[in-house]
């Protein structure tokens, strides 16, 4: 488990990185009358994402060395890595297929698959998890138009 943490860690650490780096000062935007700068909230969220990368590489770094473990190994589980990576092609395909049609009504199908997909067979559970979610969703985005919010 170390070496899986440690990956991991660096990996949240270096995407915290790049928010701070690229993505903040990028695209958070400008706003002069603003009492709160646009960038605060994500900046204060990818420092601590840095920390807590960070925290959780060294832990597994110590774990490895005292283990004597090496960072790396040659021994890759390549059924293990496709398992892990279906639920990424899943919504790859489901984001270019939202590209044609309202996405609003195609979340619901699109949680609804997964959640099938995973194994889940209560149907109120699935009904629940992936209607309720995109009813609220066009319900608040209704009323913010309505107040004149969005």
């Amino acid at each position: 488990m170390p070496r899986s943490d440690f990956w991991s860690g660096l990996a949240v650490a270096g995407f915290g990185l790049l928010a701070l780096l690229w993505m903040i000062p990028n695209y958070a935007g400008s706003n002069p009358f603003a009492q709160m700068p646009p960038q605060l909230v994500p900046s204060i969220g990818a420092w601590a994402m840095v920390i807590c990368g960070a925290v959780v590489a060294a832990k597994a770094l110590v774990q490895m060395l005292r283990a004597g473990l090496l960072p790396l190994s040659g021994d890759v589980h390549w059924q293990a890595i496709g398992w892990a990576a279906w639920p990424f092609a899943y919504v790859a395909v489901a984001i270019w297929f939202m590209s044609f049609i309202k996405i609003t009504w195609f979340g619901a199908f699109l949680i609804g698959g997964m959640l099938l997909l995973l194994g889940e067979r209560r149907w109120w559970m699935i009904l629940g998890c992936s209607v309720v979610p995109v009813v609220l969703l066009y319900v608040l985005s209704v009323y913010m138009m309505r107040v004149g919010v969005v």
